[in-house]
């Protein structure tokens, strides 16, 4: 039977020519399909004639929202094409212009990849970008042109001649790191490479006996490097050697140079079709790890760039939402008052019998047991100060238990709900608003506290993480008191002149002999007794 996207899609579909954002992937055709025709500008195969890369989303996501290289198509003018995947294998197919119809009266024309193997995919014609097709069920794949390897016959003459394409990259990121490390040693003048000797004034031998000319040395460049990597170090090439009777020399510079440090192992990153990274698992102790961006060149993974630095710098996660492990979070262990508070911009605060620590989420690319990559969640007080703890970022939002590991054991939390209209990080942020408005003070920070009443304690820090002052506030009308002077407030984001229940204050907050305010156990207590019930 024939499966088509759904009506409320469909529909969206036809009312908005020329915007089309989905296909259904796994559709079969309910007559015999022709080859393309051009029935308008649209649907002329010309339109698809040329070199793609084939991309699909995660599983559960789509192309919006995550890409993974698939492979390439390649569409010639007779309506056939080639589909290589990412492995390097290939298969042929044909490409046919068939229609989807709705309701009986909607013909919508689109693309068929039909494959020898199985393979198929398709794409509405009517697409606003002539060089993206989304294609698949709920935009779950899209083809888009490859402008920069236009050629189809050489680059399936690289898939096909190519032994490296599909070799190992741990194997082949090793070699080439090596590889790397030799040109950064003998440009050097490390005494691993060379030997003292007089003929030339202030150059040394070259020992390596693979390099006797310059353009040996360059050609060993070329099959390592590429880019403008590549052309930086061949342009450094004629100062830095000179020949002599059949022998490289090498100028002495007495300096330092980064090496990759591979006896440890390496790790292989976002592999993709054209691309990968490696990060060196063992760290140099002067540099710190090592990070090689690998492209594919001439029949060839080369290194196209590197870096180097501690292990937290290159493998931090850019730009990471916070939003679904924000909110506060409760230890569940019995007897205990440990409390974990983050908000949407990763900053957090834990709270223990002994005080409070502030600090910031940071999101770290982590490797698990079989060194594949994860995303974990590391919680940081500054860059002197790491809190050694974190926990692996979870894969849905929002989630309701994290396991905050320190030292290698994991302690299980669970979330506390927000009690009202108003989420804790709103009256945190409206309290400090507040009193900065009436005082001239910001706080440094404030860590919000549910109470067994469901009222929220915002207390008030300074810079020196003391705390100088709270408000208990009501979460449905964000009113309430100041502590210190007992002094009614209405938050101005409510307009809302109710006030909390009496006794609040007492339920909610105390300040220790020492100063500091003691976390109530009963919020946390509250939280199990419901989840019993």
């Amino acid at each position: 039977m024939k499966k088509i996207i759904s009506c409320i899609a469909s529909l969206a579909l036809l009312t908005s020519f020329p915007i089309v954002s989905a296909f259904a992937a796994d559709i079969e055709p309910t007559s015999q399909p022709s080859s393309a025709v051009s029935a308008d500008d649209k649907t002329d195969i010309s339109n698809i004639v040329g070199h793609w890369k084939y991309q699909v989303a995660e599983e559960g996501k789509n192309v919006l929202t995550s890409l993974i290289d698939s492979g390439f198509i390649d569409v010639k003018d007779d309506g056939t094409f080639v589909y290589t995947d990412i492995e390097g294998n290939t298969q042929n197919g044909i490409v046919k212009l068939e229609f989807d119809t709705f309701g009986g009266n909607y013909r919508v024309p689109y693309f068929s990849f039909y494959g020898d193997n199985g393979f198929y995919t398709g794409c509405y014609c009517h697409q606003n970008d002539s060089d993206v097709y989304i294609t698949g069920n709920g935009g779950m794949s899209q083809l888009v042109r490859d402008t920069q390897n236009s050629d189809n016959t050489d680059k399936n003459a690289v898939f096909e001649n190519s032994d490296e394409k599909t070799a190992d990259k741990k194997e082949v990121a090793v070699s080439r790191m090596e590889d790397f490390n030799t040109i950064m040693a003998i440009m050097n003048a490390s005494p691993m490479y060379t030997v003292v000797d007089a003929v030339v004034n202030d150059h040394v031998l070259v020992t390596d006996e693979r390099f006797k000319t310059i353009a040996d040395f360059k050609s060993f460049i070329s099959e390592t490097i590429t880019g403008d990597l590549r052309d930086g170090f061949i342009s450094e090439c004629d100062y830095c050697f000179t020949e002599y009777n059949g022998s490289l020399y090498v100028r002495t510079v007495g300096r330092s140079f980064f090496s990759f440090e591979t006896e440890f192992g390496i790790a292989v990153l976002d592999p993709a079709m054209d691309g990968f990274s490696a990060i060196t698992i063992g760290g140099n102790q002067l540099f710190g790890n090592g990070k090689a961006e690998f492209r594919f060149d001439d029949g060839k993974w080369k290194i196209s760039s590197y870096e180097y630095g501690e292990w937290r710098d290159i493998m931090a996660v850019e730009n990471y939402d916070f939003s679904s492990v924000a909110g506060i979070w409760y230890e569940d262990t019995e007897g205990s008052c440990n409390v974990l508070n983050i908000r949407t911009d990763g900053r957090f605060t834990y709270s223990y019998s002994g005080g409070n620590d502030f600090g910031t989420l940071q999101a770290m690319y982590w490797l698990n047991e079989n060194e594949e990559i994860i995303i974990g969640l590391e919680l940081v007080q500054n860059r002197e100060m790491p809190f050694h703890a974190g926990f692996r970022a979870p894969e849905e939002s929002p989630c309701n238990d994290i396991y905050l590991a320190q030292e290698g054991n994991p302690t299980h939390f669970i979330r506390r709900e927000d009690p009202g209209r108003y989420t804790v990080e709103q009256l945190s942020d409206m309290a400090a608003q507040d009193y900065e408005e009436k005082t001239g003070i910001r706080p440094a920070n404030t860590l919000p506290m549910i109470n067994a009443d469901d009222s929220v304690t915002v207390a008030l820090y300074d810079g020196n993480k003391n705390p100088f002052d709270a408000y208990i506030l009501d979460p449905d009308t964000g009113t309430g008191e100041l502590h210190s002077d007992k002094s009614p407030v209405s938050l101005p984001q409510t307009g809302n002149n109710s006030t909390v229940m009496a006794g609040t204050i007492a339920a909610a907050i105390a300040i220790t002999a020492a100063g500091a305010f003691a976390l109530t156990k009963s919020g946390m207590l509250r939280k199990k007794e419901d989840e019993e019930e």
